[in-house]
């Protein structure tokens, strides 16, 4: 089990490439000096925020009001949604009459797919809101104040900061480095779950009748992708048939491309069929014989 004081990572630089490399770096968790000079860091942010004209969250919420960008109706939509996730799940796991009641696991699916849907609207509906409070005073304190500690709590292992001041994390913020102990400083500090869409109540119940895969993705008896009605698709979300073949959801052949490939004939005026003779794939072979004839 991972330290709550500390953790080591071995972060992969230039992946892929000629230099790709291996480091270690420890990510300790920020002592009470630390967590002090943190606050004021924060602090110092919001009091520049507010001389900035950047709003706070309640401003933001009288001008989302006031712009229609969230209004009651919204708010009232957000609730509905939470409660009808609430209640699928008490269906899922409690049954819809009393404790012990049985239920057939194609049902459980359906409620278990359901909470996905109504979870994505929520998302769907709180993005924009969520969006605009990441620009409030008081989100961008905290992510000062955040900025700080992993400028502060990062090393290397023989016990130096990786980075000498707050300027250098931030001019270094994009690179795997930072990722890595930013992540691993959230976890240790707020908790964060890295497998927080696995424990969700719909894919644990999922995953224990084995209805998805690794990935969460939904899978029938034998193992293959399937969409939400059961029926099978590719990796890429594409609709196919029993042979690996495109298909579309009715079940007729598809190009790679997606258009329908031609299974009508046409008949000219006299009824009789029209013929088309498809042009034969250019070869290496033919190129050259045409190259050869152009230069005589």
């Amino acid at each position: 089990m991972p330290s709550k004081k500390e953790r080591t990572l071995e972060v992969v630089l230039n992946e892929g490439t000629d230099q790709e490399k291996k480091i270690s770096v420890v990510v300790k968790r920020p002592n009470n000096n630390v967590l002090t000079e943190a606050q004021r860091v924060g602090a110092m942010a919001w009091t520049q925020c507010i001389k900035d004209g950047v709003m706070t969250k309640k401003e933001l919420k009288a001008f989302m009001k006031q712009r229609d960008i969230w209004d009651e109706v919204k708010e009232k939509e957000e609730d509905k949604i939470t409660s009808k996730i609430k209640k699928l799940e008490k269906d899922l796991y409690l049954g819809t009459s009393t404790k012990g009641a049985k239920m057939k696991l194609s049902k459980g699916r359906e409620l278990a797919i359901e909470m996905r849907k109504a979870r994505i609207e929520l998302r769907n509906l709180i993005a924009e809101r969520i969006g605009l409070e990441a620009n409030t005073a008081e989100s961008l304190s905290d992510n000062a104040r955040f900025d700080f500690m992993v400028s502060k709590c990062t090393y290397h292992p023989d016990g130096k900061r990786v980075y000498n001041s707050l300027d250098d994390y931030k001019n270094n913020a994009e690179d795997e480095v930072a990722f890595a102990a930013a992540s691993a400083l959230a976890e240790m500090m707020y908790s964060l779950d890295q497998g927080f869409e696995e424990k969700l109540p719909e894919n644990q119940f999922l995953k224990r009748f084995k209805l998805v895969d690794e990935s969460l993705s939904l899978i029938d008896k034998e193992g293959n992708l399937i969409d939400v009605g059961g029926e099978k698709i590719d990796e890429d979300g594409r609709y196919i048939d029993e042979s690996g073949d495109y298909v579309d959801k009715e079940g007729n052949k598809v190009n790679k491309d997606g258009t329908y490939e031609f299974t009508v004939t046409f008949l000219d005026d006299d009824g009789k069929p029209i013929v088309i003779e498809e042009e034969a794939p250019e070869t290496k072979a033919t190129k050259e014989a045409t190259e050869d004839k152009t230069e005589e």
